[in-house]
C-alpha cells in the first residue's frame, strides 16, 4: 500500500480524534437532550457541535479516497485507526477510562491495520 493511503489514514484517524473530543466537549455544554426548541438551538449553535459535525465531513470526504484505492472492505478495516485515535483522546482529554478488555481490543484492531497495511 503506498504512503498517501497511511497519511490519509492518520489524518481520517486525527479527524476522529478532534471529532470525538468536540462531541464530548459539546455534551458537557449543552447537557441532556430534551425536545424543546430551547435545547436545539443551543445545540445548533453550539462551537463544540459545529467542530464535530465539520471534522466528520471532511473525514468522510477522505475516507472515500482510502475505500476507492483500497476497496470497501479493506479501507473500512483499515479506518479503524480512525476508531483508535477516538478511545486514546477520549481516555487522555476527556478523562474517560477503559477496562483491560477495551485495551486488548485496541491492540488486536492495530494488529489487524498493520497487517492490512502491509497487503
Amino acid at each position: 500500500m503506498n504512503a498517501l493511503m497511511w497519511i490519509l489514514g492518520l489524518i481520517i484517524a486525527l479527524l476522529a480524534a478532534i471529532n470525538a473530543i468536540c462531541w464530548g466537549f459539546a455534551i458537557r455544554e449543552v447537557g441532556d437532550p430534551q425536545l424543546s426548541l430551547d435545547f436545539l438551538f443551543r445545540l445548533a449553535f453550539n462551537k463544540w457541535y459545529v467542530l464535530a459535525l465539520a471534522s466528520a465531513l471532511v473525514a468522510s470526504f477522505l475516507s472515500y479516497v482510502v475505500l476507492r484505492e483500497m476497496g470497501v472492505l479493506a479501507g473500512r478495516f483499515f479506518l479503524s485507526l480512525g476508531t483508535i485515535a477516538m478511545i486514546l483522546a477520549c481516555t487522555l482529554v476527556l478523562g474517560e477510562e477503559l477496562t483491560l478488555k477495551e485495551w486488548a481490543g485496541i491492540a488486536l484492531i492495530m494488529i489487524g491495520v498493520i497487517l492490512i497495511g502491509e497487503w
